[in-house]
Formats: C-alpha cells, structure tokens, sequence
C-alpha cells in the first residue's frame, strides 16, 4: 500500500514535468508562428516595419531570440525540476523510514513491558518458591535493563542529531575493553554464534570509552541478529597505517545493495517492518558511525566473501 502510495506521487511528479516541459516547447512555437504570420503580412501589405532589416532577417532574429530565452527558461525549469524531484524523493524515504520507526520502536517498547508486567504477575502468587521468585526477578531485571537500553538509545540518536553530546576523549590501552565488551556479548547478543578474537597484545587510542563501548555493542548485536545461529562472528583490532580499524564480521546475507548508500542513516532498516523477522530500530549503525566521527574517525561496510558483512570502525592513532 505504501509502495503504491510512493508511486502515485512520483508518477504524479512525472506528469506534471512533462506538462511543463510541452508547454514550454507549445509556447515558444506559438510565438515563433506569430512572428512570421506578422512578417508575411507586412510582406503582403508593403508596410513598413519598425526596425531595419529584411523581414527574412526579422524572422530570423526573433526565431534565435526565442530559442536563447526558451533554452535558459528550459534550464531553470529542469533545474528547479530536478530538486523538486529529489526533494520529494528524499520526504517521501524519510517518511517510509520513520513509519517503519515507529513500528519498530512500538513492537520493541512492548515486548520487554509484556515481560516485565508477567513476571510482576507470577510473582503475586504465594505458592512461588524462593528459587522461583529468584528466577522470575532476574527476568525482569533483564526486561528492565533492555527497556532501560532501548529509551537510552532513543535519546543518544536525538542528542546525536543536535550534536548535543559531549566526548571525554582520553588516551587508554583499548585491548582490555573490546576483550571485555567482546565477553560480554558472547553471554548476550552472541549466544548462538562462535566468536573469534583477534586483538594485539596493547593498542593506546584516543578514544571515550563509553562511545567505543556503543559501536562495538552495536556492531556486535547487529551481527549477531542477521547471521544465523552457529556461524562465526569475528572481531578484529589493528593498525593499518595512521589509524586503527575495529571491525565486525558476520556470516549473514548482508546488506542489499539497494539499501548500501542509506544503512548508517537514521531510522533506516532495510524493507518494510510489517515482514521483518528481525527485532531492531535503525538507530545502532546511526550512532555508531555518529559516535566514531565525534572521535575523529569514519565507519564504513563492505560485503564479506562469500556471504556475510564487514562494518569497520576507522580510529585515529594518537
């Protein structure tokens, strides 16, 4: 239904440039018609003309006058076209994506409240053992906690976008945090997959560790939700000449190549939400890149061979 929507407008579009354009081409010849009927009867009647010349010469001077002023009117017009169509184009993905946002966001808020509020119910019974109720509090906590990350992430994109967020960068061994964060998700995000690390023995960056904390988090929740259980996750720190790259790599489908230029936008997943499978906001590679430019560095995909993803996070060296 969207789809169609989308199309309408743009075919819409279309049909009013292409009125304009024929309109344009209908007036210049109505005028280049005008002029010669008006030259023919100054022929015929032997009248005299307003201005020197032939009236050969006159049809001639008024045909390229007409086409001068026709051809720079021309190229406003398919100027001012060109941005009014890109201008439509872009409103009408930002609408798309921040429909699917909503969606997203509405299915994820509810899901860890749905958690939290059953555990809270279960717990009211008085035939629950002090195992039980252990077991049923952590459950919650852990729908807390997720609730707790979704809001935090929601805000860090909105402070991100008014670049309102403040970095304590601070030159630090990073060795220890990606190994520890990297541990971290092989309890979480990466249950079900088999982790690979490979990290120098020390690497001194520049960086703040709560923004290196959230790229890597995001990178490895990312691989973890679109590969399939029981590949392999890699991650990956080295130096490559004046910087350091941290990259991500996951045996998954990878990204479409119709969605390459727009996956570090906000809001922006791939498809439509109605279909997908996968649980997600299009707010993670947003505030990943956002945080590493903040940094000083850049964050780039590229397909891994022969299937999967490969998100490289590139930092400046001290």
């Amino acid at each position: 239904m969207e789809n169609r929507s989308h199309r309408r407008t743009l075919l819409l579009f279309g049909t009013l440039a292409v009125y304009i354009i024929l309109q344009s081409f209908w007036w210049a010849y109505l005028l280049i018609r005008k002029d010669q009927e008006m030259q023919a009867m100054i022929t015929a009647f032997n009248l005299r003309p307003d201005f020197p010349g032939t009236p050969a010469d006159r049809v001639e001077r008024t045909f390229w006058m007409v086409v001068g002023e026709g051809f720079v009117f021309l190229a406003l017009l398919l100027t001012a076209l060109v941005l009014t169509y890109r201008a439509v184009r872009r409103d009408l993905e930002l609408a798309r994506a921040q429909r699917n946002f909503l969606l997203a966001i509405t299915h994820e808020l509810r899901t860890p409240l749905a958690g939290a509020k059953l555990q809270l119910q279960t717990l009211l019974r008085p035939d629950l053992g002090s195992d039980q109720r252990k077991t049923l509090i952590e459950r919650g906590v852990r729908d807390l906690d997720r609730l707790s990350a979704l809001t935090d992430r929601v805000l860090m994109a909105a402070r991100m976008e008014e670049s309102a967020v403040p970095l304590d960068l601070r030159k630090m061994d990073v060795v220890p945090l990606v190994r520890e964060i990297v541990d971290h998700a092989v309890r979480g995000s990466c249950l079900h997959h088999h982790v690979d690390l490979a990290l120098p023995p020390t690497l001194e960056l520049c960086v703040e560790p709560l923004a290196l904390r959230s790229i890597l988090e995001n990178l490895m929740e990312n691989a973890g939700k679109y590969s399939p259980n029981g590949t392999e996750v890699r991650v990956d720190l080295a130096v490559r000449g004046s910087h350091a790259e941290l990259s991500v790599t996951d045996r998954g489908d990878g990204v479409r190549e119709a969605d390459r230029a727009h996956i570090f936008r906000m809001f922006h997943r791939g498809g439509q939400e109605e279909t997908r499978n996968t649980k997600g906001t299009g707010l993670g590679l947003y505030i990943a890149r956002r945080l590493a430019h903040r940094m000083g560095g850049d964050m780039y995909y590229r397909p891994n061979v022969p299937r999967g993803s490969i998100f490289t996070a590139v930092l400046p060296l001290p």
